[in-house]
């Protein structure tokens, strides 16, 4: 049933782009003889004239539909062509209003995405070249064309018809290129992901004209339904990584497919890497040798190209790819959000035995506080939490099945037309006009398990509060102080923005957001003041400044 619809969707686009009913029959499949009379019929409707009525006789007609249907917007939605017809068909005109539904109309939101768990300050943008950025609001509807970005320590997720979510990270910025759909839950969407971080759940698409697609600086990934993450620095690259299923990347001519567990890079003006199974390691630099780190324990190689800045005592996080021969490879290297010790890697289940599991060439040790998730067995692929032991052996905390995908067939790519409109690379730190904007209220996200990370005294220092002194030339206990005092630090860069542009100090913002205020609101108070100055760049993704950062003492 999948395959016939599939077959006469596709025949209806063909006789919808103008293409003759004789060119298309022929094509049709000979075992398939009733979708010639679904076509046929479908062509009929199309070319036939709308019966007429006696004037009087159908003016009453349409009174009666009219009070049937009520008032309201319902009503002013009836056009007065399709009232006519149908009133003449009766039955047979509502059945025929139907399958023009079917056949040629879009489900209800399948052209817009709606914004949903928004975090911190949400801005949203007609299109990459007009500058227009509004704070965005829960519920908010986006169509394709318009860009939406997060500030620091800011989140949201775009919604879209038929359950697929793309999430945003904090300081990432993502344009939709194409959104729309067709009956049956079919999606059609490509995105543009212009820098940051977004992940992806993707329900099965559905059709031969179904897709969803993420377009990077380097490299394309094309789903068919799956769940995966793309982080974007234009000019380090584009790291992919897989939870469930199969993705399938390109640049240029070379395209690998990531499984569940898998990750790839892609850099600038190269081609994808052979794909690998992933790691996760988040604890303070204990040593620095050559290009061998050990992170809270776990020896980690860092290229030079990342490792400019980091010193002995950095609480840091690094993502990256298992090597064959072991090594764990690091692809992104930030600054941690806070000071806890979280150590992940994915790998295939090589050996069981009582307390000794091999996983991806690794030998872990498991006890009774090991936690285990799905029927394990060996040639499963796993993710692995674990804690260092003081003689350096693996305890595995958790060990968890992923999901593979079930769909036999590998996702296709298909060619992309380079679209006409042309984001600029890296927009981050270049801090743009914000017009007029609609009240929205932004509760401060506590940076991590009810607290708020960076408050509590200590030596560890928080890199947002770090990036945002550097970015707006003031020092870490000032942007700390409002922080602590309870706004994210997506409000903290609005408000400093705004007083900068303004004119006015950044208290007097504060002090109307504390008053009640929103940021809409704010906005449009300080609006005749405003005027574009140049903002120092921001560092992206926690990369160390170039700068020196505040003192503080090291262990």
């Amino acid at each position: 049933m999948v395959q016939q619809d599939d077959l006469l969707e596709n025949a209806l686009q063909r006789l919808d782009a103008g293409e003759s009913l004789d060119d298309i029959l022929p094509s049709l499949p000979a075992d398939e003889p009733e979708l010639a009379g679904l076509l046929c019929t479908a062509a009929q409707i199309r070319s036939a004239g709308h019966p007429a009525l006696d004037p009087l006789k159908a003016q009453a007609q349409r009174k009666r539909v009219i009070a049937a249907a009520g008032s309201g917007a319902r009503s002013r939605r009836i056009s007065w062509k399709w009232i006519g017809a149908l009133t003449s068909l009766g039955l047979a005109g509502a059945a025929v209003f139907a399958f023009l539904l079917l056949a040629f109309g879009t489900p209800p939101g399948a052209r817009t995405a709606t914004l949903a768990d928004i975090q911190g300050v949400v801005e949203v943008a007609s299109s990459p070249e007009a500058q227009d950025w509004t704070v965005a609001s829960e519920g908010q509807s986006l169509r394709q064309g318009q860009v939406v970005r997060t500030r620091p320590d800011s989140r949201a997720a775009l919604v879209y018809f038929e359950g697929s979510r793309t999430l945003i990270e904090p300081d990432t910025a993502l344009l939709i290129e194409q959104l729309g759909g067709h009956w049956r839950k079919t999606l059609m969407l490509q995105l543009r992901q212009l820098y940051g971080e977004t992940s992806h759940q993707v329900v099965r698409l559905r059709g031969g004209s179904a897709f969803y697609r993420v377009l990077t600086p380097a490299g394309i990934a094309e789903v068919h339904g799956t769940a995966f993450a793309v982080d974007v620095i234009p000019d380090d690259g584009v790291y992919y990584a897989v939870d469930r299923g199969r993705v399938a990347v390109s640049e240029g001519d070379t395209t690998v497919f990531l499984t569940a567990g898998q990750a790839t890079l892609v850099e600038p003006q190269s081609t994808p890497d052979e794909p690998a199974y992933a790691f996760f390691i988040q604890g303070m630099i204990q040593a620095i040798e050559d290009n061998t780190w050990v992170i809270a324990g776990v020896p980690i190689r860092v290229d030079d190209t990342l490792a400019d800045g980091f010193q002995v005592g950095d609480w840091v996080l690094a993502r990256g790819r298992i090597l064959p021969d072991g090594a764990y490879l690091a692809d992104r290297l930030t600054y941690a959000k806070n000071n806890k010790v979280k150590l992940r890697f994915t790998g295939v289940i090589e050996s069981i035995s009582n307390n000794v599991w091999i996983i991806g060439g690794k030998t872990i040790t498991v006890n009774e506080q090991t936690e285990f998730s799905g029927d394990l067995s060996v040639g499963d692929v796993v993710s692995v939490n674990f804690a260092v032991q003081k003689d350096g052996s693996w305890l595995a905390k958790e060990i968890e099945a992923l999901e593979q995908e079930e769909e036999s067939e590998e996702p296709t790519p298909s060619p992309v037309v380079a679209q006409s409109l042309t984001p600029e690379t890296s927009p981050t730190g270049t801090v743009k006009p914000i017009t007029a904007t609609p009240e929205v209220s932004v509760t401060p996200e506590p940076t991590f398990e009810g607290e708020r990370a960076g408050c509590g005294g200590g030596e560890w220092q928080h890199p947002e509060g770090l990036r945002l002194a550097t970015r707006w030339g003031v020092s870490y206990n000032e942007i700390m102080s409002w922080f602590c005092q309870g706004y994210g630090f997506g409000e903290i860069d609005l408000a400093y923005e705004m007083a900068q542009q303004s004119g006015r100090p950044v208290a007097e913002i504060f002090a109307m957001r504390a008053s009640g205020m929103g940021w809409g609101n704010i906005k449009k108070t300080v609006e005749p003041k405003l005027h574009p100055q140049p903002t120092p760049k921001m560092p992206q993704h926690g990369k160390p400044t170039q700068k020196p950062k505040p003192d503080k003492q090291k262990p």
